[in-house]
């Protein structure tokens, strides 16, 4: 068996092994992050504390964009905290820029990626990446609809400096490749961050809470999206 095989199974072996005051490591191979389906990625989440969590998503985060910055670093938090109700404040416009940005992508292209990524460590927000969405088949008739209604989050400056927080410590710690003294002289933004040009192709929406009813009962029409 295949070292990284053997690292799966090492995963799996962990997580169902582990009692509720058990902790699991810090860090797992990105490659077997990235190959998991989102629902086994919640379930090996919920089995992690808060810290691990964030941590295993900033793992996630990196191995899919390695030249990310702090500053991508920040609108992910702001994301995870705040959700997109800064967008939802303006559905007719909000609907406009998805449409557009849906015509340009290419429906034809192979992806491996897949549709949603979590980025709450409560397992609630995440990001809904279009271009597998498209590639798959997702009505974006359908689509616009959930978005558009979907719940507030409601989030707050108090939820975003907790996280920040986080993010400083790890960074400290070493255990994510920015300077700590660089995230400790981030203000909290007064409107949503954008990602800086190192980033990356990026095309996705944020889901606000993935757990309300009517996000459920869409994700489990649509299986391929693996969570339901």
């Amino acid at each position: 068996m295949s070292i990284f095989a053997l690292t799966c199974c090492s995963i799996i072996v962990q997580v169902l092994s582990a009692t509720e005051t058990e902790v699991l490591p810090d860090t797992m191979d990105d490659r077997v992050i990235l190959i998991l389906t989102p629902m086994a990625c919640r379930f090996i989440l919920s089995h992690m504390n808060t810290k691990q969590r964030l941590l295993q998503i900033l793992n996630v985060e990196q191995a899919r964009h390695p030249r990310m910055t702090a500053q991508d670093l920040q609108k992910l938090a702001y994301q995870a905290s705040l959700g997109c109700d800064h967008f939802l404040g303006n559905k007719k416009q909000f609907e406009q820029d998805l449409c557009q940005e849906w015509n340009k992508l290419n429906a034809s292209t192979s992806t491996q990626e897949y549709p949603l990524q979590v980025i709450d460590p409560f397992g609630k927000t995440a990001r809904l990446h279009l271009s597998p969405c498209k590639v798959l088949g997702l009505s974006l008739e359908e689509l616009l609809a959930l978005l558009v209604a979907q719940p507030s989050k409601n989030g707050d400056k108090k939820d975003y400096d907790r996280l920040w927080t986080y993010l400083i410590t790890f960074a400290a710690e070493g255990k994510i490749p920015f300077s700590a003294d660089e995230l400790a002289g981030f203000a909290f933004p007064r409107f949503p961050p954008r990602h800086s040009s190192y980033y990356g192709f990026t095309a996705y929406r944020v889901i606000n809470d993935l757990t309300h009813c009517e996000i459920t009962a869409w994700i489990k029409r649509n299986r391929f999206l693996s969570l339901g």
